[in-house]
């Protein structure tokens, strides 16, 4: 079987997996997730952090994000401007509005943060495993977006999510970090 169909596998296995997890379980693990990556060195250190918004089938990043302001960061959030191609975008309180695929995105007006000025990126996953890989969507809008990036980057995932392997292909980017519930686990090349 080919690596794209061992993918789709993989996403329908997790689909299910998150549709029977529970609520409590959910908020707890995005705020155990939330308190690990804020004491992060590289998160304390970030004077720019791009972060996905959490939709609810995703770890909650609005305390993240929130903390970040509170502490003098710039906050960059995706925006989906084709297929494939996303672009990071400065945020303020504000800035927010439903955008396609019903994703919360950055407003019109907002400035794009070039990939370079990116310190610390915060990556979202269906699943991920102990090695840095991302099962995600399957658009591609992150690994294409990840190799203009230099910074460090942070896969969020809740254990229950996690598998022990997922299938790779190149052109996958994987993360620096892995953050659970559980704690912080750096990836080894």
């Amino acid at each position: 079987m080919d690596k794209k169909m061992e993918k789709k596998q993989c996403r329908k296995k997790i689909q299910k997996k998150i549709a029977v997890l529970t609520k409590e379980y959910n908020e707890e693990a995005s705020q155990k997730i939330f308190a690990f990556l804020c004491e992060m060195e590289v998160f304390q250190k970030a004077k720019s952090i791009f972060c996905f918004v959490g939709t609810p089938s995703e770890i909650d990043t609005h305390s993240i994000i929130q903390y970040a302001w509170k502490h003098h960061k710039k906050v960059a959030v995706p925006k989906c401007l084709e297929k494939g191609h996303m672009e990071a975008y400065i945020i303020t309180k504000e800035d927010l509005e439903v955008g396609k695929f019903g994703i919360m995105e950055p407003k019109e007006e907002c400035k794009v943060l070039m990939p370079e000025q990116i310190d610390l990126i915060i990556l979202p996953c269906l699943s991920c495993d102990r090695k840095g890989n991302r099962l995600g969507y399957g658009g591609g809008y992150y690994d294409r977006y990840l190799e203009r990036c230099n910074g460090v980057r942070v896969v969020i995932c809740r254990e229950k999510l996690m598998l022990d392997e997922i299938p790779s292909e190149t052109f996958d980017q994987k993360g620096d970090f892995l953050v659970t519930e559980k704690g912080i686990f750096p990836i080894k090349s």
